[in-house]
């Protein structure tokens, strides 16, 4: 008899654990964006928090956890429980090129990726006096007196984006590391900087010309700026947010969320918001986007090793 009930509670416990997945999500969840309120992460994932309030019927309180590159939120949900109610919006530099960086406790492993929401391609630019025209150009001066390529701080996207142009294109730049946006233009309209890698502001924002977009796909924004790929060097690299789970996740609430994550980014109202922001959507389902995030957390953590930042 005390078998038969062990067996029934073994049971009972299965069919409440099935019935609460099947429920899912029946409270308050939490969307961890690992920067600061207003900036570049957490502006789309405010908007796609919206959208995904209103397809999974529950409220999702966006919080902002901010320090060391985003690795300080990433660490914490990485140790959140599996349960669907703790999840992140994060970009491609937090996820890929910190954990090599730094040596975090989390990995390519420690997630559950469900999609990307969002993609930013670099585009290849240089200052509008520039005599480089071209990307025979930009090869011809590299192999020349040495181009200059300001970017972030080490271990930085657009540090990723110079190491990745050297090793297509088969030259050495230099790289100078600066505190971001204002110090790469002070650099460049300054004459000491001869290139970077920027997004599709450029223009409007610095006046700096397009050699290339570093994409696989032309831009609606600047349809006459070439891909590398047609220039013969097929180089992609941009910044990406994607929203994750942690790992161990039951593939029940994976798919839940999957779904709703399709419909978030093809919803007319997260469009508008993400057009009037200057943001571009770039959906790719769960399976997709786990090949994609794997493959860029491999390559980014080689590049970086080749460059000597690792040790």
């Amino acid at each position: 008899m005390k078998k038969l009930l062990g067996y029934l509670g073994v049971a009972s416990l299965a069919f409440v654990s099935a019935g609460a997945l099947a429920d899912y999500p029946d409270r308050t969840l939490s969307l961890m964006v690992p920067f600061g309120a207003g900036g570049g992460t957490d502006v789309p994932a405010r908007f796609f928090a919206a959208e995904l309030e209103k397809i999974l019927g529950q409220n999702i309180i966006v919080s902002n956890v901010e320090g060391a590159g985003g690795t300080v939120g990433a660490t914490q949900l990485s140790k959140a429980d599996p349960d669907g109610y703790s999840l992140g919006f994060m970009p491609v530099g937090t996820t890929t090129t910190q954990p090599h960086l730094k040596k975090t406790s989390y990995n390519a492993d420690s997630w559950t990726p469900i999609c990307m929401v969002s993609q930013g391609p670099f585009y290849l630019v240089v200052g509008s006096d520039s005599p480089i025209q071209s990307i025979d150009d930009y090869i011809a001066a590299a192999q020349g007196d040495l181009i200059r390529f300001a970017g972030a701080g080490p271990g930085s996207m657009a540090h990723v984006a110079q190491l990745t142009l050297d090793e297509k294109l088969g030259v050495t730049t230099q790289y100078i590391p600066t505190k971001g946006g204002g110090d790469i233009a002070t650099e460049i309209n300054g004459g000491r900087a001869e290139a970077t890698a920027w997004f599709s502001d450029f223009a409007s924002r610095f006046g700096w010309r397009a050699i290339a977009i570093m994409s696989d796909q032309r831009s609606e924004q600047h349809p006459d700026v070439p891909t590398m790929a047609e220039l013969g060097y097929d180089t992609q690299v941009s910044v990406w947010f994607g929203f994750f789970a942690p790992a161990g996740t039951p593939d029940s609430i994976v798919e839940k969320l999957s779904s709703s994550c399709e419909q978030a980014a093809a919803a007319e109202s997260f469009k508008e918001n993400m057009a009037m922001a200057n943001r571009l959507i770039r959906y790719m389902g769960t399976e997709q986007f786990t090949s994609f995030f794997k493959e860029a957390f491999d390559l980014n953590g080689q590049l970086l090793r080749e460059a000597g930042l690792l040790k």
